[in-house]
């Protein structure tokens, strides 16, 4: 039986235990007090987002203070087109009642396209669509219609494509003032750019083929992401006028509607090969098609074959692969052999803005876009510039033309260019060596050496002092110094000397080693 002293004595350990137990915790608790005024205060929670899309056009919402209304539509910045709000249908008073606070572009796919010269699966399709995201928040209590229009920046005159509203209510109080848009793109101070082996090849500071006079009028897309269609075309109409004389409209829609490949105005790729050897069935060869056999309508028409086919190309080569950005040395070396290239480039919100001047704006992203390079100028903007001829028409840019930096949102991906015309290479030696000169006349005719096709080519043999002409050897054959060839295919010839006084063999080696070309 437990007596009175025993309970007296385990009641008073307890409360001992029980006060050093409280102790205890209020130091914990002061310690955990004093580490937390010591620590910084925790980030913010994101907004709440209220997100919509094309299917909730003519919805009312309800946006509060701290919540984010997010808006996404599907857009193709290739063409030029964006969804933008349209202010004149906002009434004064309600101007200031929605901010918005951001704007971005994202791939809406994965969808590739195939490029039949490497059997290999390319990266990206130019000219395909992307999700257009557009935030805003409110600013004050009110309502009001948000209504967003899908034109070109520099079309405000033109009706849009398509509209998108929403009945907007914002509930206060509102305390804190959204962060607004930067109302102007802002330009990239620093930036990797390979330049490539400065001086190289002699390179000039500054090449324009337009200045030459070799660029055709420039073209507009419209709303169509046919964008790489106009690249293919454009090059093969610059080389055209360059080498022929005269300026050929191409048709573009030929190449849209006429692939086996799937491309169409969701995007596609370079479609060089329908000029040089490629068709589809119905159609009677390869080669371009005019504009006017086959005009542009900016839709994926049927092909309804045959068509008259003209200009073929030789071949077409990528300046470094299909993947990445050459160095600019080597897309330079491109443009001044062979004419314009095609490449591809980031485009967006601020590339749509552009109005003139060197743009340096740094887009980032997968490239989508395809265009023209026509020249070059090391002495503007930061690292040097590229002359770009866009296919959205004069009436944007520098009368459709763009000053951009090197290195600039992609620029120069997938560069490639074409061989057009017909170029032969004409070799000539002198055996034995040292012993004598071959003149031709003309010269070589064409951007990268060589002659124009049935190109007539008059070549001198003048022996050296102590030798005197004797035989021309290899493509070319008869006993006077002077003979004319035809260049129809590459050409290797060889003029044979022999010492003044010296015995002719009985048997001289005429005979050359077989010329050797791609």
């Amino acid at each position: 039986m437990t007596n009175r002293a025993d309970v007296k004595s385990a009641w008073a350990r307890s409360s001992s235990l029980a006060v050093l137990f409280f102790v205890i915790t209020i130091g914990a608790l002061a310690l955990a007090s004093s580490a937390q005024s010591n620590s910084p205060p925790p980030e913010p929670s994101p907004p709440t987002e209220i997100r919509v899309g094309a299917e909730d056009h003519g919805r009312a919402v309800q946006v509060r203070e701290g919540e984010e209304l997010v808006i996404c539509l599907e857009a193709n910045p290739s063409t030029g087109y964006a969804w933008q709000v349209d202010r004149g249908a906002l009434a004064a008073q309600s101007q200031s009642l929605l901010v918005q606070t951001s704007e971005s572009f994202e791939t809406l796919s994965s969808r590739s396209s195939t490029d039949v010269e490497s059997s290999a699966a390319v990266p990206v399709m130019l000219g395909a669509p992307e999700l257009q995201t557009l935030r805003f928040q409110a600013a004050q209590a009110g309502e009001t219609t948000l209504k967003l229009v899908y034109r070109r920046p520099w079309g405000e005159d033109v009706p849009p494509v398509q509209e998108f509203s929403l009945s907007v209510e914002a509930i206060g109080p509102f305390t804190q003032p959204p962060t607004p848009m930067a109302s102007a793109p802002q330009p990239t101070s620093t930036l990797s750019v390979d330049l490539g082996e400065a001086g190289q090849l002699g390179l000039p500071p500054a090449f324009n083929w337009c200045t030459q006079g070799y660029c055709t009028p420039v073209r507009n897309q419209g709303n169509c992401g046919s964008c790489w269609a106009f690249s293919t075309a454009g090059v093969l109409e610059s080389r055209i006028l360059r080498y022929d004389g005269v300026a050929k409209d191409l048709s573009e829609q030929y190449l849209l509607s006429c692939n086996a490949r799937s491309w169409d105005c969701g995007g596609g790729w370079f479609a060089h090969d329908y000029h040089q050897w490629d068709f589809v069935g119905g159609e009677p060869e390869t080669g371009a098609v005019y504009e006017a056999d086959f005009p542009y309508t900016a839709r994926d028409d049927p092909c309804n074959p045959p068509h008259t086919h003209q200009e073929k190309i030789i071949e077409w080569e990528y300046v470094g692969n299909y993947y990445s950005v050459p160095s600019v040395t080597s897309i330079k070396q491109a443009i001044l052999y062979h004419g314009p290239v095609s490449v591809a480039i980031r485009v967006g919100d601020a590339f749509h803005s552009y109005t003139g001047g060197v743009f340096e704006t740094n887009e980032v992203g997968t490239p989508n876009h395809a265009v023209v390079l026509v020249g070059w100028d090391d002495d503007q903007g930061t690292n040097g510039i590229w002359y770009l001829r866009n296919s959205w028409g004069p009436g944007w840019g520098e009368g459709g033309y763009i000053r951009i930096g090197y290195g600039i949102s992609s620029v120069g991906y997938a560069a490639n260019y074409i061989v057009y015309p017909v170029c032969y290479p004409l070799e000539a030696k002198v055996n034995p060596d040292g012993t004598g000169t071959i003149g031709a006349d003309p010269g070589p005719n064409c951007d990268a050496g060589g002659y124009l096709t049935n190109t007539k080519v008059e070549l001198t043999a003048n022996g050296n002092p102590g030798w005197h002409f004797f035989a021309w050897g290899g493509d070319a054959s008869g006993p006077g110094s002077s003979i004319t060839i035809t260049m129809d295919s590459p050409k290797s010839v060889a003029a044979h000397f022999m010492c003044n006084g010296c015995t002719p063999r009985a048997h001289f080696p005429l005979v050359m080693k077989e010329y050797e070309h791609d």
